[in-house]
């Protein structure tokens, strides 16, 4: 199936670069689904089910775990709630309420169709079920798109993005190298990309969604990532110098989710952020007082 995709696009390619891209975005916003693993079974038996409306209309699908201060968990493209969970129970753990989104088309929520948009509208949806957002962790797209919630009006006092592109660059590269687009299509499909998110290629490559504000930001990378490599971090970091970014090693993209190392430089980021805001509550508690 593959290598006719591929033979299509690069028919298309010649013929006619627009409908080669119309067909590439297609085939892009549809998602891939992955059953459960009998341990994201177990995970999830543990949390709480959550509903909200996704940004399709679609029923869409959250889970919880834990109580207390509010942090949302954002998968990444073609992943899911499930994949999360490890890293939401340890925070959940620490005396937060974790909760890991299933976008549209993605995990148990309903849908066939996700884009960028779709997904940053999704993380605001479900945000507004609660009253006050703590934290938000994003791991790859769903980091990118935590970045882009923000301008649709989400807050949250902190936040973490685990190996999120600087740029949409990954699906591009993907484009390129698994459908076998040309590179004028591969230009056009910038430019859907670009509008779909509401920059300017150029301007993502700016790092435009990442604009800088006053609430912490913390960023872990591995070195040796080939889904998002390391440069993506570094030019974040340029354009959020006060953000705080650590590198690993030889974890890999998908996997950072649950390893011990990064799950544990989260889990302390959250408290330290916890503990300043008693401190500033209770300063402010003195001055009243």
């Amino acid at each position: 199936m593959l290598k006719i995709i591929q033979g299509t696009m690069q028919l298309t390619g010649r013929l006619s670069p627009k409908l080669s891209a119309n067909i590439a975005m297609y085939l892009s916003s549809r998602p891939r689904r992955y059953s459960d693993s009998e341990r994201e079974k177990a995970q999830q038996s543990q949390a709480k089910k959550i509903t909200y409306r996704g940004a399709l209309g679609t029923e869409n699908t959250a889970w919880s775990w834990g109580e207390g201060p509010v942090v949302i968990l954002c998968h990444g493209w073609e992943a899911k709630a499930a994949k999360m969970a490890t890293l939401a129970m340890a925070i959940a753990e620490q005396g937060f309420q974790a909760v890991a989104i299933d976008a549209t088309a993605h995990g148990h929520s309903e849908g066939k169709v996700c884009n960028f948009d779709i997904m940053a509208k999704d993380i605001c949806s479900l945000a507004s079920q609660f009253s006050e957002i703590f934290a938000i962790v994003g791991h790859s797209m769903g980091g990118m798109m935590t970045m882009r919630a923000r301008e649709f009006g989400l807050k949250a006092q902190c936040y973490a993005i685990l190996g999120a592109p600087s740029a949409p660059l990954p699906i591009i590269e993907i484009m390129k190298n698994m459908l076998k687009v040309s590179p004028e299509t591969a230009e056009l499909c910038q430019d859907k990309i670009a509008n779909q998110i509401g920059y300017s290629w150029q301007e993502l490559l700016q790092c435009k969604m990442y604009t800088p504000e006053d609430t912490p930001l913390l960023m872990i990378y591995d070195t040796e990532d080939d889904e998002v490599p390391v440069f993506h971090g570094e030019r974040i970091h340029k354009t959020w110098p006060a953000a705080e970014m650590i590198k690993i090693n030889g974890v890999g993209h998908r996997k950072m989710v649950w390893d011990a190392e990064v799950i544990e430089s989260v889990v302390e980021f959250l408290q330290m952020e916890k503990a300043k805001k008693v401190m500033v509550g209770a300063d402010l508690g003195k001055r009243v007082g």
